[in-house]
């Protein structure tokens, strides 16, 4: 290499460790004066992923724990402690349990409490078991009306076999006739209307 690349060379070489230099100046200024943000920032990300992996550890013993105390109330519907532990738990799950055994026993003043429920499943199988449990047929008709009832067959099917034991028998079959061809209640409405309430009663003496 002759005299004159080497002095090029050493220019090049030169320039860029001023350049390295300036550059390192101008992150060792930015730093200092973003040093807060900085460190907040990192402080944010590392407790940040510590929180995410306790609360994956503890959302596992909580399921864990659900799943036991669900276990312990199918064995004991009255175990206390059980629904204690699933309501701390998982809330959802616990208003379902609820639910299942209200709708069982009649229990209408869980039933009126479960019905309000901000879980709209809960909240609307509950109006339809409150309707079904009170025999009110009103009940049952304003469930129907939602344009989201779960259970809207059922409560026609429920409303008419109440109006039609209530002597309403044209208007418990008109009910009936809103049951579409294609429900699983239809076979039940169909017995209903062909027989209805004193056929059923004499069949049953």
């Amino acid at each position: 290499m002759s005299i004159k690349d080497q002095v090029e060379f050493a220019k090049e070489e030169l320039t860029q460790d001023e350049k390295l230099l300036a550059g390192l100046i101008k992150a060792e200024r930015f730093y200092k004066k973003n040093r807060v943000a900085i460190i907040a920032l990192t402080v944010i990300l590392v407790v940040g992923g510590i929180g995410y992996a306790a609360m994956g550890y503890f959302n596992e013993k909580r399921v864990e724990a659900a799943n036991a105390a669900l276990l312990a109330l199918k064995k004991n519907p009255t175990d206390a402690t059980a629904l204690k532990s699933l309501e701390e738990n998982s809330p959802k799950l616990a208003e379902l349990f609820k639910l299942g055994q209200a709708s069982k026993t009649g229990d209408v003043k869980s039933l009126k409490v479960l019905s309000k429920s901000k879980d709209a499943v809960v909240a609307d199988l509950a109006q339809y078991h409150l309707g079904v449990w009170k025999s009110d047929p009103v009940k049952l008709k304003e469930y129907r009306m939602k344009s989201q009832a779960l259970l809207k067959d059922f409560a026609i099917f429920d409303e008419a076999y109440l109006l039609m034991k209530a002597g309403k028998v044209s208007e418990g079959k008109e009910r009936l006739a809103l049951i579409g061809a294609d429900s699983p209640m239809k076979a039940a409405a169909a017995m209903l209307e062909h027989y209805g309430i004193t056929g059923k009663s004499r069949g049953g003496e």
